[in-house]
């Protein structure tokens, strides 16, 4: 359903503890028990999430990776991450804290590349940063230092997340002449469309639509 609707899909990856459900729960308001267990979460929770006014993501959190999986869990394990296979980009979530940070980033490292669609594209969001020495957070393009207890850094992650999900997309508000009114039923059918107003002086819509469509309405924009 998610892929005939192309809805873009964000899946949380990460290390066991390492604050994946916490930050669903701060993005989403997902309600989700954020528990210090081995391993918490075995199945996969999707929750809908508005990363701006042009885009509005499936925001999915995965089982916490571990080195040596108990034996008794393989299979369950194994089953919840078919999330995966259907991600457009994935969040790598990591204890800024841990002092094996680098060691249980690379086991989820050599997972991602066993079981993401090659060429997925990967955020590496270091959670947990107020309990980190400053100096001791990596930096990159691609990289984002939060703390999804207390809210810090979260806006740069959706400006990550939107740069990488980018579908061109525009947010406008048009006033169409009566005249115009197919117009109206092209942006019913070609945009999603927030609001649809008759007013004296025209038809107000307020729409999301692709540069095309939003180029060739640009006259008619409100300042």
């Amino acid at each position: 359903r998610r892929q005939k609707n192309a809805v873009p899909v964000v899946a949380l990856v990460g290390y066991t503890n390492a604050g994946k459900s916490t930050l669903l729960n701060h993005l989403t308001d997902a309600g989700i028990p954020a528990n210090d267990r081995l391993v918490d979460t075995l199945d996969t929770t999707s929750r809908k999430w508005e990363v701006s006014d042009t885009l509005e993501v499936v925001l999915s959190d995965t089982v916490g990776f571990i080195a040596k999986l108990p034996h008794h869990l393989v299979e369950a394990f194994q089953a919840t991450l078919e999330e995966l296979q259907y991600a457009d980009l994935l969040v790598h979530v990591i204890d800024a804290s841990d002092p094996n940070r680098e060691a249980h980033r690379a086991v989820v490292d050599s997972l991602i590349a066993k079981l993401a669609k090659e060429g997925t594209p990967v955020i590496c969001c270091f959670n947990k940063a107020d309990l980190a020495d400053e100096q001791d957070l990596p930096r990159g393009e691609d990289y984002v230092a939060i703390s999804a207890k207390f809210g810090r850094g979260i806006e740069k992650l959706r400006q990550l997340v939107q740069k990488k999900l980018d579908q061109g997309l525009r947010h406008g508000v048009y006033l169409l002449p009566y005249a115009m009114g197919g117009q109206v039923e092209q942006l019913h059918l070609q945009a999603k469309v927030l609001r649809c107003e008759y007013r004296s002086e025209g038809i107000e819509v307020e729409a999301i639509c692709d540069k095309a469509l939003y180029g060739r309405l640009s006259q008619y924009l409100k300042e």
